[in-house]
């Protein structure tokens, strides 16, 4: 007679780190540092808290993992991908103003880093990572544009515009229409020469 008896439903026993990053990420996005919260997060994985003592020893665990997380996969990666890429100097700056657009996910990593930022502004560990972020995509973009033939001087300026540019793609309420955003990005690529004519 038990053989027709209900099975209970298996529980996860593993979660690899990217699951419970992810997971963490979104739930900063939708609601702030103060919502990663370890049992509503083991909850919606489908694990106990048990679970998640298994891999970080606690919440502040969560958190650095968090931001090593990223720190690598939103910029150490792209680089490095981007470093694999055979290309000349242009296509290689203009692969840069399309990262946006590359991205199926952007709004919603936009989001993610947004959060990371604002908890920057009360968390010096999260300061201290976009600090480096910001520092490498800065670097990565400065790189390209001197490449590209602009002056040590004007890359650094240039680099910074491009990276604004960037950020507000991710941020701003309204859409800019395509139109707008090759007319950024067009200005963005031109040499200063150019624009002066």
């Amino acid at each position: 007679m038990s053989e027709y008896l209900p099975r209970k439903r298996e529980r996860k026993s593993r979660v690899d780190s990217r699951e419970w990053l992810e997971a963490a990420l979104q739930r900063l996005a939708d609601g702030g540092i103060d919502n990663v919260r370890i049992e509503p997060l083991a909850a919606e994985i489908g694990v106990t808290k048990g679970v998640f003592y298994g891999r970080y020893a606690n919440r502040d665990a969560l958190l650095e993992a968090m931001l090593e997380y990223w720190l690598e996969e939103s910029t150490a990666t792209v680089i490095a991908l981007y470093a694999n890429v055979a290309e000349d100097p242009r296509e290689r700056l203009d692969r840069i103003l399309l990262t946006p657009f590359r991205r199926s996910d952007f709004r919603e990593r936009a989001r993610m880093e947004q959060a990371i930022r604002l908890w920057a502004h009360h968390d010096h560990r999260a300061a201290k990572t976009m600090a480096k972020v910001d520092a490498q995509r800065l670097a990565y973009i400065e790189e390209v544009l001197r490449k590209n033939g602009f002056s040590p001087a004007i890359a650094i300026g240039r680099a910074y515009l491009i990276y604004a540019y960037l950020l507000a793609e991710g941020t701003m309420a309204a859409t800019p229409s395509e139109v707008m955003r090759s007319h950024c990005r067009d200005v963005l690529s031109l040499q200063i020469e150019t624009l002066m004519r």
